[in-house]
C-alpha cells in the first residue's frame, strides 16, 4: 500500500523535486537504514502528496467547524487557513522523521540479537555449513521466528539469490547502509577473514564472546545506575512528600499561616496529584532514556 502510494506521488512530483531529492542524501541515507525500500524520490513526493491532504482536509474542518459555531466567514477562513498550516507543517515533519524511528529501532533490534545471532552462525560454521547457506538459516529464522538481525539477514540473503550478487558484494553493501556501527564492524571483520582465507568460525565466536563482555559491562553499570536512582527515589518521592504532608497537615490542624499566599490545606493535593506523579513521569522517562537499547 506505502509502495504503491509513494509511486503513485513520484509520478506526480517527480519530475518537479528530483533536483531537490537528490539533494536530501541524508534521508536517502536513513531509508537505507530504516529498510524502506524507496527512491528519495519517491519518498519526497509522497511527503507532499501527504502533506497537501492533510493540509486541505484540516483547513476544511476547521473552517466548517468555527463557521457554524461564529458564523463569520473571514475569521473562519483565517483560521482554517492558520489550522491547516499548523497541522500539515506537523504532518511534514513526522513524515520527514519517520525514517530515522524506523532506522533507530532497527538498529536496536540487530544489537539486542547480535551476540546470540553471531554465537549461533558460529556453531553453524564449526559444522561445515557454508556462509551463504548460513545467511540464508538467518534469514529463515527472522521470516518464520522474528529473531536474528532484525531483517538484515533476509535482505542480504534476497540480494545473494534473488538478485544474483556477488557475497562480498552485498555483505560490503551491507555494511555501508550503517544499519549499525558495531553491526557493520562485524560483516567488514567477516568480508576480512574470507578474503584473507582466515577461519570464519574462530572470527564469529571471538566477535561473540566481545559483544557478550560488552553488553555485561553495559548491564553492570546500568545496575550501578539504577541503585543509585531508587535511592534518590526513596528520599524525593517516598520520604519527602510524606514529610512535607504531616508538616502541612500539623500546620493545618493548629492554625498555621499560608505559606507564599497559599494555604497548607491546598498544598497537600498539589504534592499527592500534582507533585508526586510528575516527578514519577519524569523518573520513568529518565530511566527510559538511560536504559541499554
Amino acid at each position: 500500500m506505502i509502495l504503491e502510494f509513494a509511486l503513485f506521488s513520484q509520478r506526480l512530483f517527480g519530475k518537479r523535486i528530483k533536483g531537490i531529492a537528490n539533494r536530501m542524501k541524508e534521508l536517502k541515507a536513513v531509508l537505507g537504514r530504516a529498510g524502506l525500500l524507496l527512491p528519495v524520490e519517491a519518498y519526497v513526493s509522497m511527503m507532499l502528496l501527504m502533506t497537501l491532504i492533510i493540509f486541505f482536509a484540516a483547513g476544511l474542518n476547521i473552517f466548517v467547524l468555527v463557521y457554524a459555531l461564529t458564523g463569520h466567514l473571514s475569521g473562519s477562513l483565517l483560521a482554517g487557513l492558520g489550522g491547516g498550516i499548523a497541522v500539515g507543517g506537523f504532518t511534514l515533519g513526522i513524515l520527514y522523521m519517520y525514517p530515522s524511528i524506523v532506522a533507530g529501532k532497527r538498529r536496536r533490534a540487530v544489537e539486542e540479537g547480535l551476540s546470540f545471532t553471531l554465537s549461533f552462525m558460529s556453531i553453524l560454521s564449526s559444522a561445515g555449513v557454508p556462509p551463504k547457506r548460513i545467511f540464508k538459516t538467518i534469514a529463515l529464522l527472522e521470516q518464520e521466528q522474528g529473531v536474528g538481525l532484525g531483517g538484515e539477514g533476509q535482505i542480504i540473503y534476497r540480494d545473494m539469490e534473488i538478485l544474483g550478487e556477488d557475497m562480498l558484494s552485498v555483505l560490503k553493501d551491507a555494511a555501508m547502509r550503517k544499519v549499525s556501527s558495531i553491526f557493520s564492524g562485524v560483516l567488514e571483520g567477516i568480508i576480512s577473514t574470507i578474503k584473507s582465507g582466515g577461519v570464519l568460525t574462530k572470527y564469529l565466536e571471538e566477535e561473540a564472546r566481545s559483544l557478550m563482555r560488552m553488553r555485561r559491562s553495559i548491564m553492570k553499570e546500568f545496575i550501578d545506575t539504577l541503585v543509585m536512582i531508587s535511592e534518590i527515589y526513596m528520599s524525593v518521592l517516598v520520604a519527602f512528600p510524606l514529610i512535607m504532608i504531616v508538616m502541612l497537615v500539623v500546620m493545618s490542624s493548629i492554625g498555621g499561616g499560608d505559606i507564599s499566599g497559599t494555604s497548607p490545606g491546598t498544598i497537600v493535593p498539589m504534592i499527592i496529584y500534582v507533585l508526586v506523579p510528575g516527578a514519577g513521569l519524569s523518573l520513568l522517562f529518565m530511566l527510559d532514556s538511560i536504559s541499554p537499547k
